[in-house]
Order: structure tokens, then sequence, then C-alpha cells
């Protein structure tokens, strides 16, 4: 498998022309969410009218309900990824066990993985130490990682998180026996708004890629077509890396 760092494309922007950003999308989302929540809440009420469908034409009035409203969904997903990226914040980074960390990560996951097929496999290697991270944002990074290997083994299969020491660096591999990544893609996993997934926002990957950067470290991708991808996370060393 061949592996790829992603190109930073985002050039250096004035603080406060970003903070600007932050607060118009903020704004637009506002003013989209407002709507759809209304729209929601009818065709929710509208699938309790139409629950009991019994001929065909009652059903697939249901079917084209049902559908409208996994459209709003995926519409309110887009914009918690987009308002996720567009907004401004600062990293809180306090020393924590980075196992324990990933052990808090797949806890959560484990239930839906294993209704889907997927075998979660632990192997973090002991005294990997500390390092300063903010940790809800850490989590959501490792989150995003972890979704996209579940989605690309739609028939099941081994997920496998390893965490380990090369020297003074930390490093975190998730690697999932799915689908693959073909090479002509394989760099454009992270750029904004590129997604090979149905419904995909192509925002997931890229909030990951700052998020890790800006921790410090650096995020790597080796992938084959039908055998796998392994993401690896790669965290410089730190005064608490001993901890």
């Amino acid at each position: 498998m061949t592996p790829t760092s992603p190109q930073n494309s985002e050039p250096g922007a004035d603080p406060r022309r970003l903070a600007y950003l932050g607060t118009l999308a903020s704004g637009l989302a506002h003013e989209i969410r407002n709507p759809l929540g209304t729209m929601k809440i009818n065709l929710q009420l509208l699938e309790e009218d139409w629950a009991d469908a019994a001929n065909n034409r009652e059903k697939k009035t249901l079917k084209k309900i049902n559908l409208l409203m996994k459209e709003i969904n995926r519409l309110e997903n887009i914009l918690d990824d987009f308002l996720r990226f567009a907004r401004g914040y600062r990293l809180k980074p306090v020393d924590r066990d980075v196992n324990a960390i990933l052990g808090e990560v797949l806890e959560f996951v484990m239930p839906e993985a294993e209704s889907h097929g997927i075998r979660i496999l632990s192997l973090l290697e002991p005294g990997v130490g500390k390092y300063p991270l903010d940790v809800n944002h850490f989590k959501q990074a490792l989150l995003n990682i972890i979704v996209n290997g579940q989605q690309a083994m739609e028939n099941g299969g081994d997920l496998i998180v390893r965490s380990h020491r090369e020297g003074k660096q930390i490093s975190i591999d998730i690697t999932d026996t799915g689908a693959g990544i073909a090479p002509e893609n394989l760099e454009k996993i992270f750029n904004v708004y590129w997604s090979n997934k149905k419904g995909g926002t192509g925002l997931g990957l890229a909030f990951t890629r700052r998020i890790i950067e800006e921790h410090g470290g650096d995020i790597l991708v080796q992938s084959e077509p039908n055998v796998g991808t392994q993401v690896t996370i790669q965290l410089p060393a730190s005064p608490s890396a001993n901890g």
C-alpha cells in the first residue's frame, strides 16, 4: 500500500477575516436550519397520519414522506459538518493518556460496529503515555476516521486500532478491511467537499486533518482497493509523553 500525506491547501489568512467568515457561516446555517426544522416537524406529523397506510396509493405516499425525511436529515448533517469546519475555535489541550482516550472512543462505537458485523480489535501498547489533547476535538477526529472505516465495510470485517511508540513519537493506526481507496483518489480524500460516498459532504476528513495538524501532528493514509485502508495519526514527542 502506498502512503500519502495530505497537502495543506489552506493558505494563511487574517484571523479577523476567519472569525467574520465563521460568524457569517453560523448565521447562514441558522437561517437554513429554521425552515428545515419546520419541515421536519410537519413531515413527522404526516408520518404519524399515514402510519397505517392500507392501499398502494397510501403506501406510496408514506414512502415519499420517508424519503423527504431522510433528505432533511442529510441536509442537517451537511449543516453540522459545515459549521464544524467553518467555525473558528481555539484548542484547549490538557495532558491526557492517549490509550485512555482511544479506549473511550472504541467503547462508544463498539455496539453499532458489532450490529453491522464489524469486529473491533484493540492493540494498545502499554506505556504509550500522555499527550496534550483537546479531548472533544481529538475524539471527533478519531470518530470521523472510524466511521469512514466502518462505512467501507458494508459486509462486515475487522477494524484494528493500534497505538505504539516510534522513538519519541506516538502513533495511532486505524485499519479497516474494507473496499479500499483507488490510487487516483488517495490524494483527494482530504480535499474540502470531495467525497466518493453517497451522501458524503467531503468535510469530515478535511476537518479531521485540521484537528490533527493543530495538535502538532500529521496524518498519513495507505490504501489498497479490495484490501483495506490504514490511517495513521502521528503525534510528536511532548514533555508529558512518558507520563
